[in-house]
């Protein structure tokens, strides 16, 4: 009997289920069943259910689930999925704060609302704000971390703690938490400006995306990093595998740099797409592709 079946929970107000299909939680519709998955009612509810897991417990954190892949196995541990129980954003000090599992296009909106700039590319990014954060999401015209105040975080002892990140906490798709903290949320400056000029801006913005992406298919965004002073998508197309199919995975004749999810697509023909891919690019042009997504579970 493994570790899912015998733990038992206490006074726990959320949802606990076991042998989760991951590829209901993540974008690209693929994956295997996580051992343990819970969805928690609240930031107190979350703490109580982390104290009664065992130290040595895998824990995956999930928001919208872009970015991941999840081997056909699956995860042997368990699961948080935090866009469930997050709240909407909201106003503090003149400040936008928002939970890690709100949706980065959800803070994008509420900011627009409060005529504030800053947070327009956050209406393309298919992801929460605590992916966003993790990963120090943006593109060409800045980062999110360019605008957070302060983030927070839960400590393995319960308590919250605060970082204000001005001395360097960011970098390049990377933030810094303590060890064994959970990422809860953040308050984000963004500037002043006229309502009007802020939706004018997001709707283009959203349009070039339609027209360049293939978001009428499953998939987790870019699946590679763009190597300095090249662009991963011109790269993909130079060694010929742009509109390249295995099975229900295809990378993208829309877009290269995207894999996409033609339907009943397993995480190993994910995989295997990444790795012809990583593998044509070095052995033709002498380049090695880093990720962008995560690749997990057996």
């Amino acid at each position: 009997m493994n570790m899912a079946e015998t733990l038992k929970f206490q006074a726990l107000r959320g949802q606990l289920r076991q042998g989760e299909p991951m590829a209901r939680h993540v974008s690209w519709r693929a994956g295997g069943p996580a051992d343990r998955f819970y969805i928690p009612a609240d930031l107190d509810d979350l703490r109580a259910f982390l104290k009664q897991l065992p130290e040595s417990e895998p824990l995956l954190f999930v928001g919208l689930g872009s970015n991941l892949l999840v081997r056909d196995g699956g995860w042997r541990g368990t699961v948080i999925l935090t866009h469930g129980a997050s709240r909407r954003p909201a106003m503090d000090d003149g400040m936008v704060y928002a939970e890690a599992g709100v949706a980065s296009p959800k803070v994008a909106r509420f900011a627009a609302q409060h005529h504030l700039e800053g947070a327009e590319f956050l209406a393309g990014i298919p992801g929460t704000i605590g992916g966003a954060l993790a990963m120090n999401a943006g593109t060409a015209d800045g980062a999110i971390g360019d605008y957070v105040s302060a983030v927070y975080f839960l400590h393995p002892d319960g308590t919250i703690g605060e970082c204000k990140p001005a001395t360097g906490g960011f970098s390049y798709e990377q933030f810094s938490l303590p060890d064994g903290a959970v990422l809860v949320g953040a308050r984000l400056r963004f500037h002043r400006r006229p309502y009007g000029e802020i939706q004018k801006e997001i709707k283009q913005r959203l349009k070039l995306k339609k027209q360049t992406q293939p978001l009428a298919l499953a998939s987790a965004g870019c699946v590679w990093k763009n190597p300095p002073g090249e662009q991963a998508t011109k790269l993909i197309e130079r060694v010929g595998l742009k509109g390249k199919r295995l099975n229900g995975a295809e990378i993208s004749a829309k877009h290269a740099n995207f894999i996409v999810n033609r339907g009943q697509a397993s995480a190993a023909d994910i995989q295997a797409l990444m790795d012809l891919t990583r593998e044509r690019v070095q052995a033709q042009l002498g380049i090695t592709l880093e990720t962008e997504i995560r690749v997990i579970g057996e």
